[in-house]
C-alpha cells in the first residue's frame, strides 16, 4: 500500500501553516506601514500612542498567526514522521524475514558443504 495521498495531505498542511504565518507577517507589516487614517479610532490619539497601538496590533497579528499555524505544521510533520517510520519498519521486516528464511535453510546443510568436509573414520582420527 502506498501512502501518497497521506503524504500529500501532510505536506499541504505544512504549506497551509506556513502560509498562515506569512500572512500574519504581512498583516503586521501592513499595520505598521499603513497610514493611521485607515485604522478608524487611532487617528484621534496622539502620535506616540498611535505608534504603540500599531505595534501592539502587529505583535498580535504575528502572535495569532504563530499560535494558529504551529499545531497545523506540527501535525503535518508528525504524519510525515509516522509514514517514514512505517517505511523503515517495512524494510526491517523484509530484511528479518529474509534472514529467517536463510537461517532455516542453513539448518539443512547443502550437499556442497557436506562434500567439502574431511571424511575421517573414527579409528583414523588423531
Amino acid at each position: 500500500m502506498r501512502a501518497r495521498f497521506t503524504r500529500a495531505a501532510a505536506r499541504v498542511e505544512i504549506l497551509i501553516g506556513t502560509f498562515i504565518i506569512v500572512l500574519g507577517l504581512v498583516l503586521a507589516a501592513l499595520a505598521i506601514l499603513l497610514p493611521a487614517e485607515l485604522f478608524g479610532n487611532l487617528k484621534s490619539l496622539p502620535p506616540g500612542v498611535q505608534t504603540a497601538y500599531r505595534a501592539l496590533i502587529a505583535v498580535a497579528a504575528v502572535g495569532a498567526s504563530v499560535v494558529i499555524a504551529t499545531p497545523i505544521i506540527i501535525f503535518g510533520q508528525l504524519v510525515l514522521v509516522f509514514l517514514d517510520v512505517r517505511a523503515r519498519l517495512a524494510r526491517i521486516d523484509v530484511r528479518l524475514r529474509r534472514w529467517e528464511r536463510a537461517r532455516e535453510t542453513a539448518e539443512t546443510e547443502s550437499p556442497l558443504t557436506e562434500r567439502l568436509r574431511p571424511r575421517w573414520r573414527t579409528e583414523d582420527r588423531p
